[in-house]
């Protein structure tokens, strides 16, 4: 498949809906929800970026107003764009004044990797990283020295994974060590034991899912780097959120004719990838201010696309999966 040609006509495909945009107002789809997660990623948030800021703020306002609760907000990684302490302090202070709710925030390689990135601030990836579990311990309420935490929300467990700077770290790719691998199977099968979904949100995407290979070959976690998709296998009804690849919202038809998708399941695991909230998209809508809502009911788990800055929901580019 040629790249451009799918850069294109998925942006085409997307705008020109096969099916309508919901009208503006978050509420869940149906009765009966028993968990309901906002979820965005790549905020970008930078201390003097007036646009990012706003559009986060905004965000939560649009959550604020919603007509059904919201158990949590999920924010898988890239929080800031240079990795600076002043630009990480104002993401949590926004998510503690504006957000309805928890936010779980991941961090990405631009919040640990990109330190230092063009002259912003002098500080090691260690330090970034210990700035990071700082903040988000003050937000949490939590004790951890380490970058891969759990929380449960209503009885689900949602599983935080990060880079832990082995030997220096690295630029855009995550490093982890045999402690957090364990941690992630140990939580796993805690998590799936009675039959409800786990949640593990990564800001890395998993090889060869939603398209990596189209989008941004080499961007996510490759089974030779570790082992994260077998310990996914291993058990039912494991949903995988990630972020980092900045491919804008897509139609199902898109999926259907170029393989390029939001959300898909493969071997028993649901991968989910979400757009950049904070920076112009690609390989979909190109819009800001984009990320979905997900909805847990008794036998199934819906994937529903939503733009935060305006309400509308893109119904063209919705899932469902059933649980085991």
């Amino acid at each position: 498949m040629d790249k451009a040609v799918a850069f294109i006509m998925s942006i085409i495909l997307t705008l020109v809906p096969y099916a309508g945009i919901e009208m503006p107002g978050l509420s869940v789809k149906e009765e009966g929800c028993l968990l309901n997660i906002e979820l965005i990623s790549d905020t970008h948030v930078e201390n003097n970026g007036f646009f990012r800021q706003g559009f986060l703020k905004q965000g939560f306002r649009t959550m604020s107003r919603s007509k059904s609760p919201i158990d949590a907000v999920v924010v898988t990684g890239d929080l800031t764009n240079y990795a600076d302490e002043p630009a990480l302090a104002q993401y949590f202070e926004l998510c503690k004044e504006y957000s309805p709710a928890p936010v779980l925030s991941v961090a990405g390689n631009h919040d640990i990797g990109h330190a230092g990135d063009r002259d912003v601030t002098d500080i090691s990836r260690e330090q970034a990283l210990a700035n990071y579990i700082k903040y988000r311990n003050q937000y949490m309420g939590t004790d951890s020295d380490v970058n891969y935490c759990a929380f449960d929300i209503k009885g689900y467990k949602f599983i935080i994974l990060g880079d832990e700077v082995v030997d220096g770290g690295h630029w855009d790719d995550i490093s982890m060590t045999p402690e957090q691998l364990e941690f992630l199977d140990a939580q796993l099968a805690e998590g799936t034991k009675d039959g409800k979904p786990a949640f593990v949100c990564c800001h890395w995407p998993v090889d060869h899912r939603n398209g990596e290979d189209t989008i941004w070959d080499g961007s996510g976690i490759s089974d030779d780097m570790y082992p994260v998709r077998e310990i996914l296998e291993k058990y039912d009804n494991v949903f995988y959120l990630s972020g980092h690849m900045h491919a804008g919202i897509k139609s199902t038809l898109v999926e259907e004719k170029y393989g390029l998708t939001n959300a898909e399941k493969v071997d028993k695991v649901t991968y989910l990838n979400l757009p950049t909230y904070g920076i112009v998209n690609m390989f979909g809508l190109t819009h800001s201010g984009t990320g979905a809502q997900l909805e847990v009911y008794k036998d199934k788990v819906i994937f529903r696309p939503v733009n935060y800055l305006t309400g509308n929901w893109y119904t063209n580019s919705a899932y469902v999966f059933g649980l085991m």
